[in-house]
Formats: C-alpha cells, sequence, structure tokens
C-alpha cells in the first residue's frame, strides 16, 4: 500500500512540477536544474528519520533512569496524559517533523540554489518546489508542495528585496515560520495525534474529527498556493537578480 500511494503521490508531483517549469519565461531551467532538486527531496525524509532517531535515543538515554525512578504509578501517568491531549500531539510533531524535516529540506533546497545558482524569483522557489515534490513523494501524498513553494518564493523575494534595497524582514519571517507552523499543526492533528491512543471515546472522536478538517484545509490550501505561485509566473519570472 505504502508504495502505490508513493508512486500515486511521484505521478501527480511529477505532473504539475513540469507545468510549473515549463511557465517560466523566456526560457525554461535545464533538466539537471529541474530534477536534482527533486532527487534531494527523496532523501530528504530519510535524513529527517535518521536525525529524529537519534534525537529519541538521546532523550531516553538523558530521561529513561529519571522517568522510571520517578515514582509516579501508572494511572496518575494515564490521567495527565489524558489532559494533556493536544500539547503532547504538538511538541511531538514538532520535534518529529515541524522542526525536523522542514530544517532538512531547508537546507536541501538552500544548497539546490547554491549549486544552481538561480538567475530570478521563479527559479529560486522551483528549487524547493523540486525539493518539496521529491519529499512528498517518498514521504505522504499531501504535504510538501504548497507550503514549501510558498518558502520558496518568500526567501526568493527577500533575495530580491535585499539586492534592489528593499525590505527583506517580513519575507523571511513567513518563509520560515509558515512552512514550520503548518507541518507542525498537520502532523499533530494527523501522524501524531495522540487522540487516537485515548481509552476515552470522546476523546477519540474528537481527534478523528480534527483530523479530518485539518486534512481537508490542507489540501485546499496546497492548491491555493500552487495555483497563486503558477498564476504568477511571469512576474517571478521576470523579477531578475
Amino acid at each position: 500500500m505504502g508504495f502505490i500511494t508513493s508512486l500515486i503521490a511521484f505521478i501527480l508531483c511529477a505532473f504539475v512540477y513540469v507545468r510549473m517549469i515549463r511557465r517560466e519565461v523566456p526560457e525554461q531551467i535545464g533538466k539537471a536544474q529541474a530534477w536534482v532538486p527533486v532527487g534531494a527531496g527523496v532523501i530528504a525524509p530519510i535524513i529527517s528519520t535518521v536525525i529524529a532517531v537519534g534525537l529519541g535515543m538521546l532523550t531516553i538515554k538523558l530521561h529513561g533512569g529519571e522517568i522510571t525512578q520517578s515514582g509516579v504509578n501508572m494511572p496518575a501517568q494515564q490521567a495527565q496524559q489524558e489532559t494533556n491531549v493536544v500539547l503532547r500531539s504538538l511538541i511531538k510533531s514538532f520535534r518529529v517533523a515541524g522542526s525536523t524535516e522542514e530544517l532538512v529540506k531547508l537546507l536541501l533546497a538552500l544548497l539546490m540554489v547554491k549549486i544552481f545558482k538561480p538567475k530570478n524569483v521563479y527559479e529560486y522557489a522551483l528549487a524547493f518546489v523540486g525539493v518539496g515534490f521529491g519529499f512528498t513523494a517518498l514521504e505522504e501524498v499531501l504535504y510538501g508542495g504548497g507550503g514549501i513553494a510558498s518558502l520558496g518564493v518568500n526567501l526568493g523575494l527577500a533575495r530580491y528585496a535585499k539586492l534592489h534595497g528593499g525590505s527583506a524582514g517580513k519575507h523571511i519571517f513567513l518563509g520560515l515560520f509558515l512552512p514550520v507552523l503548518w507541518h507542525t499543526l498537520y502532523d499533530a492533528a494527523t501522524t501524531f495525534n495522540a487522540g487516537f491512543d485515548s481509552t476515552d471515546e470522546n476523546v477519540q472522536v474528537a481527534a478523528v474529527v480534527i483530523a479530518l478538517i485539518v486534512t481537508v484545509a490542507s489540501t485546499v490550501l496546497q492548491f491555493v498556493l500552487l495555483v497563486r505561485f503558477k498564476n504568477n509566473a511571469v512576474k517571478y519570472s521576470e523579477m531578475v537578480y
């Protein structure tokens, strides 16, 4: 099932990505500049997983003994966990996905920018989109496209503003903060939703409803951001560095 999901994601991402590339004016980027970032995105989840596992093992090593000797009985622990479902979901999501995965994607995308030296804002953003789509094809169908497109556009606009005497602060803030927030909230509501494991049926139902709402909202937002990016292709292509 995982293979089929990844295959569908790859086909969808490739179709959208090719259409994005063709929108650049006056000429498209080369094949290497188009597809090397996708390859970087494919290895991003692997790097993220290694980092997350390493941090998890370090946390267990530092605090495991402390928890064992705390003397807190299991019923009390369970009661405390039930009251902190949202907080636990957010913390785990940020630690595993919102921070680690976003940082890896950001660094890989910046490496692509360094290697291929995009000549305009559109090409700058495409480097991020390529990494995002490669990540999506291996990680999951839903997340990766719109968020990292927004990141790429904002950082590309920040660079343009800096070179032309404008203010880059707002674009840097939006580019770095929003993808992390989005990814954290999305995974907290879905993959790392602690409410799914609750012993309270009401909490379980609420967790499912929240997951469905966030999934639908995220899907719509993905398409909105990608369509907006494509519609501004000419404008961003003309913003030359």
